[in-house]
């Protein structure tokens, strides 16, 4: 009993540990955001670069996020990364999981082509087509557009992937009993597949905001209009103009890292579900 006990310490304190290592650097981010640019550079090398500037009074803790929304427009950086997040996400959940169902439920020719190709692409940056993706929206006319930013982020073939495994395991009699009442595919496809898709839904819903609130180089790359600009091109705009001040960038950063935190404390058993039950492993 004794040695299983101490098993069980041992167990929760490496996860401690562990724990610790991946907020080591959230914690040192948002106590920084808090502190006077001196102090963070005399508490770095002590354990007081984790805790709070008790030492000033708390009414000046917020002063580096006055400053810097103040100085930088990130307020409508927030605004725009929200848009742009809500018009991907609900255009990717649609054209994914109809690209899934047909791939998961029907039978045509080259089905298992198309398929192998989806997979072969899973491998592919998307850092290696970016000047053929800028060449295509350039003839497009849609540059410096809503348009140019979310169109190539809406088909996905991870999110493909994932809406097809889930599908898979959707038993077929519910959809043979749909035929049997007489309903179409379409039909089938709304009122039956996408209301047992919750999980999967919400999965690709929150990893597909995720990567757009996080995206830079391809709005860097879209946009040239400053008011057009997401959150994390003006975070990058902030650490490269004079003068730059670290608790200035640790409070930006920290309003950058909120959403995140809050989306995976909120949604994580949605996110372990849905993957479940994609077969994942």
């Amino acid at each position: 009993m004794t040695v299983k006990i101490v098993k069980s310490g041992l167990y929760y304190m490496f996860l401690c540990g562990l724990a610790f290592l991946f907020l080591f650097p959230i914690i040192w981010m948002v106590v920084s955001s808090f502190k006077p640019e001196a102090m963070i550079a005399t508490d770095l090398k002590t354990i007081q670069a984790l805790l709070p500037p008790l030492d000033i009074p708390i009414s000046q803790w917020l002063d580096p996020y006055k400053t810097v929304f103040s100085r930088f427009d990130l307020i409508r950086g927030i605004g725009n990364s929200l848009l742009y997040g809500t018009i991907v996400v609900t255009l990717s959940i649609l054209v994914n999981s109809l690209a899934a169902y047909a791939l998961a439920k029907m039978n045509f020719p080259g089905k298992g082509v198309i398929f192998s190709i989806i997979i072969l692409i899973m491998i592919v940056p998307m850092e290696t087509g970016i000047v053929p993706l800028f060449v295509i929206v350039n003839r497009l006319g849609i540059v410096n557009t809503i348009a140019g930013l979310v169109a190539p982020a809406i088909a996905s073939v991870f999110n493909i992937f994932l809406f097809r495994q889930f599908f898979i395991g959707i038993p077929k009699s519910l959809e043979e009993a749909s035929v049997i009442d007489g309903a179409g595919k379409i039909r089938i496809f709304f009122s039956i597949i996408l209301p047992l898709s919750k999980p999967i839904i919400a999965t690709v819903s929150i990893l597909t905001f995720i990567g757009s609130w996080n995206d830079f180089l391809w709005p860097v790359i879209i946009f040239t209009d400053n008011k057009r600009m997401p959150l994390q091109v003006i975070l990058n705009v902030l650490n490269n103009t004079e003068p730059v001040y670290t608790n200035e960038i640790m409070a930006a950063l920290t309003v950058s890292t909120i959403p995140i935190i809050l989306i995976y404390a909120f949604f994580q058993k949605y996110i372990v579900e849905g993957v479940a039950h994609t077969g994942i492993k």
